[in-house]
């Protein structure tokens, strides 16, 4: 237990020195200079690669993906469950160039928080009745400008075993914009549940279960596709921490 906790403590940091130093170095700067999105955007991918591999180096917090070869090549809103702090910074592994929706309060995060600001993510409050404007607004024309967008569609992190109701915005501007939706669920929470604290070791499965193609989603309605989202997400959810659980267990 006093090993695995001096490893999270180094872990932890290890992330606080290379963020800083981003900032500084790399962040700080286009405060000031004009740069490009994708510049600013490859240099948020260089830390969300150095941030994925130091935990599994240093916390043996390992990943497996499924389903790669389904994503489609024009830009998508995906939608996947939301349970750790680890999923936030994986989607640039894994997602073409997206932006996110997140919750404003991340931008007051020092260091991290206003590094963040650079790429210019969709920052709602989420006690703001106008959130769902801001999303279908800035969603569009960030789809427009050949974005993906990224969404956790719970609008907050759940324990592996929770669900909860969809929140309908990412759905209806999927159908607004006309354009596919890719479906992710993973079971990131069994080793980093919601919190500072990584709880263990091991190989987090993320599974790009489907793609809802773009002429599916502009025939239903708004509380339809949300209710099928949510229907299929949540399935595979659970059985991916069934999975990680029994392992856990019969190990």
């Amino acid at each position: 237990m006093l090993l695995w906790r001096s490893r999270v403590l180094c872990f932890y940091a290890v992330i606080s020195i290379i963020t800083i130093v981003f900032f500084l170095v790399t962040c700080l700067p286009t405060m000031f200079i004009k740069v490009k999105y994708r510049t600013r955007y490859n240099i948020a991918m260089w830390f969300s690669y150095i941030f994925v591999w130091s935990a599994r180096i240093m916390c043996s917090l390992k990943y497996k993906v499924e389903g790669l070869e389904k994503l489609p090549k024009e830009p998508c809103i995906v939608m996947s469950n939301h349970q750790s702090f680890w999923e936030n910074v994986f989607m640039q592994l894994i997602i073409p160039e997206h932006s996110w929706v997140i919750k404003k309060e991340l931008f007051e995060i020092p260091f991290f928080g206003w590094g963040l600001k650079m790429v210019e993510p969709i920052a709602v409050n989420r006690n703001s009745n106008g959130s769902v404007n801001q999303i279908l607004e800035q969603g569009k024309k960030k789809i427009k400008n050949g974005l993906w967008l990224v969404v956790f569609p719970e609008s907050t992190r759940l324990r592996p075993e929770q669900s909860m109701k969809f929140k309908p915005s990412a759905a209806k501007l999927a159908i607004e914009a006309k354009v596919p939706i890719v479906l992710i669920a993973h079971n990131a929470g069994v080793f980093w549940p919601k919190g500072f604290w990584i709880k263990k070791p091991g190989v987090i499965n993320v599974k790009i279960i489907e793609v809802l193609s773009r002429e599916f989603v502009e025939n239903q309605e708004v509380r339809t596709l949300t209710e099928h989202i949510g229907e299929i997400i949540n399935v595979e959810k659970q059985k991916l921490y069934e999975a990680a659980r029994d392992s856990i267990v019969t190990a």
